[in-house]
């Protein structure tokens, strides 16, 4: 572990107890000992958030554009959050950074995900644009406290609920009271969404409120180039909005590859990884599965709503193999999870390995894809492959 690993993991959980003013403060404090903020742009959403900010940054770089891409959380190392130039970051770089921080004494106020927020905007000194990804939250989170010129929204569904609220209302309300003049709404599958957007668009004076509503026949051919699932076309027609609303031409003829590790990501012939894990996340695998039967590689934060994402699944699963995740307490209990699956009807095993017959699907956490990378890194081409699942 280096300098930064050691400080990170003394800050213990990503989110610590909430406190709405604190990301905020430090900001304030921070920002005169900034050289430059680059125009900055936000993502917030339940799903999506991930690509959407990639594929953005893809295009803004086609036209020559320095960027950084601020995502979270990552698989194997701290450095995957921060995306600069078409590359992760570099340790030196981020040491650097953490040094540049560690001068100022009211950083140790920041939580785990405020102070990578803020190693972010450290980083971005030297880029065009600076794309962050949101936490969990909306109004209240950490890259929420940054100036922002374009404020974009993923998909909003169900996740997190003990944090943000048991209603769909309730959850988008806090989501989408970060917007900014100017915002842009994705596709999303909840119809209330929109006209709450508009209500707090209209409280908060924002004249300038984009929707998407349809993906069309350019990113469909741009899809089916590099065979990703169908829901990815939506987080690229939102990347696309932004850089209408941003005056930057783009050619999606020539836009490379989506470059982010468990998006529906074929890494062999026979296994697909997705970092998803929520029940809307399920409905988009499902989608894309069709009616392929697969072997389930699996585990889960207890929060999680379980039973209803194994049964969004079912028919998919031939069976479910836990992969065993250790140290880590937001894990559900192995017993409650056999539990569940007993009252599914669903067939369960252990993970101990790949079988070069079977097809399987491996999703739950990014801990479940950190887990099943490592027990497989000898033999696995991380490459996206070119062939359809």
């Amino acid at each position: 572990m280096n300098e930064l690993d050691i400080y990170m993991h003394s800050l213990g959980r990503e989110y610590r107890a909430f406190n709405p003013n604190r990301a905020k403060e430090i900001y304030k404090k921070l920002l005169p000992n900034l050289p430059k903020i680059p125009k900055t742009i936000q993502i917030i959403g339940t799903n999506g958030k991930g690509s959407s900010g990639r594929f953005l940054s893809l295009a803004l770089m086609q036209n020559n554009y320095k960027i950084l891409h601020f995502t979270s959380p990552h698989i194997f190392s701290f450095n995957e959050r921060f995306y600069k130039n078409g590359r992760t970051i570099s340790d030196l770089e981020i040491l650097e950074a953490h040094k540049f921080l560690q001068y100022f004494d009211f950083i140790k106020e920041a939580s785990y995900f405020e102070y990578a927020t803020f190693l972010a905007l450290v980083l971005s000194n030297d880029v065009d644009f600076l794309i962050l990804e949101a936490g969990v939250g909306g109004e209240f989170d950490s890259t929420s406290a940054i100036k922002r010129d374009l404020c974009l929204f993923s998909l909003i569904d169900f996740d997190h609920e003990e944090m943000l609220g048991d209603t769909i209302e309730k959850i988008a309300t806090t989501k989408l009271n970060a917007m900014v003049n100017p915002s842009i709404i994705g596709i999303q599958k909840h119809r209330s969404i929109k006209d709450i957007a508009k209500k707090i668009a209209y409280k908060k004076n924002i004249s300038d409120l984009f929707f998407v509503d349809s993906i069309n026949n350019d990113i469909l051919l741009y899809l089916q180039k590099y065979h990703l699932a169908s829901f990815l076309g939506e987080n690229l027609a939102l990347s696309l909005k932004a850089l209408e609303v941003l005056c930057i031409n783009y050619d999606l003829t020539s836009l490379p590859n989506l470059d982010l590790i468990g998006r529906f990501q074929k890494i062999k012939e026979n296994i697909i990884i997705d970092v998803g894990h929520n029940q809307s996340a399920a409905k988009a695998l499902k989608d894309n599965l069709k009616d392929k039967k697969i072997i389930l590689v699996y585990n889960s934060y207890f929060q999680k709503n379980i039973v209803e994402i194994l049964d969004i699944l079912r028919d998919n699963i031939l069976k479910v193999e836990i992969i065993d995740i250790k140290d880590n307490d937001r894990i559900i209990n192995k017993n409650d999870l056999i539990a569940i699956l007993k009252r599914l009807d669903i067939k369960y095993s252990d993970f101990k390995g790949i079988d070069n017959n079977e097809k399987y699907l491996v999703f739950g956490s990014f801990s479940v894809i950190e887990k099943f990378l490592l027990s497989l890194k000898d033999n696995i081409n991380m490459e996206i492959c070119s062939e359809k699942y």
